[in-house]
Parts: structure tokens; C-alpha cells; sequence
């Protein structure tokens, strides 16, 4: 009993360090200057303002990483924010295969969803997904 009790503390422990907050504008620290948007690209603003119109197609946006977690479900998760929001949102989750540091400016193209729920309470309103950095 005594070797179970420390050993469901690390457990628990080393889970609770990998788990995630679903995105929203206060998982992030919010980007102090707008970025331009790529050419051909949206802003994330108009992302979240007109979501229906981007819903299942694919988009590029230029942003910074606020946010980096590798290897979570098979996929990186990435934050990026542009310096422009839309009714307090922000920030975009992405998920991608390829990798990235927090603190640089990217431009990823991916495929817009909505309303994706991977279960557990990880709820997103609007997520990229396969993502890939292309600048």
C-alpha cells in the first residue's frame, strides 16, 4: 500500500503537466502588434467573424506562436495569434505534423472545422487542422 499511494501521485501528476486547456483568448498571451496578413491570406479576426464562410476549407494565415505542445494525439498543437480578434477571440489552434517554436512568426495553410470536440471537455468553436507551415 505504501509503494501504490506515491505512485498514483506521479501518475497523476505527470498527466495533469500534459494536459491541455481548450483554446480561447485567455489560454494565450494576447500579441501586442498586428501582424500582415500573407497574401491571398485572412486575418483571424475575419476568421472568427465569418466562420461559416471558411467552415471545411482551407486558409492561410500569418501569425506568431503563442503556444507550443508536441506529440499530443499524434499531432502538434499549435496557438498562433495575429494581433487582431473578433468578439475576444484571438487565438487559433492548429494542429499540424510539423514542428515550430514559440516566439516565431508563421504562415500555416489548413483546413478550417468547426465545432470540433475531441472528447474529455476539448471543445473548439474553430480549429486547423493539418496544418502546414509554409513561411
Amino acid at each position: 500500500m505504501k509503494l501504490i499511494i506515491p505512485f498514483i501521485a506521479l501518475f497523476l501528476s505527470a498527466n495533469l503537466s500534459l494536459a491541455q486547456t481548450p483554446a480561447t483568448s485567455s489560454t494565450t498571451e494576447k500579441a501586442t502588434e498586428v501582424i500582415d496578413p500573407v497574401e491571398g491570406g485572412i486575418t483571424i479576426a475575419e476568421l472568427f467573424a465569418n466562420k461559416d464562410k471558411y467552415a471545411n476549407k482551407t486558409v492561410k494565415i500569418r501569425g506568431e506562436v503563442k503556444k507550443y505542445n508536441s506529440k499530443i494525439m499524434g499531432k502538434n498543437w499549435i496557438h498562433i495569434q495575429d494581433g487582431t480578434s473578433y468578439s475576444g477571440e484571438n487565438d487559433l489552434t492548429v494542429t499540424t505534423t510539423m514542428e515550430t517554436k514559440v516566439g516565431t512568426i508563421i504562415t500555416i495553410e489548413g483546413k478550417i472545422i468547426l465545432d470540433k470536440d475531441f472528447g474529455s471537455g476539448y471543445m473548439y468553436k474553430i480549429i486547423m487542422e493539418e496544418g502546414k507551415v509554409i513561411e
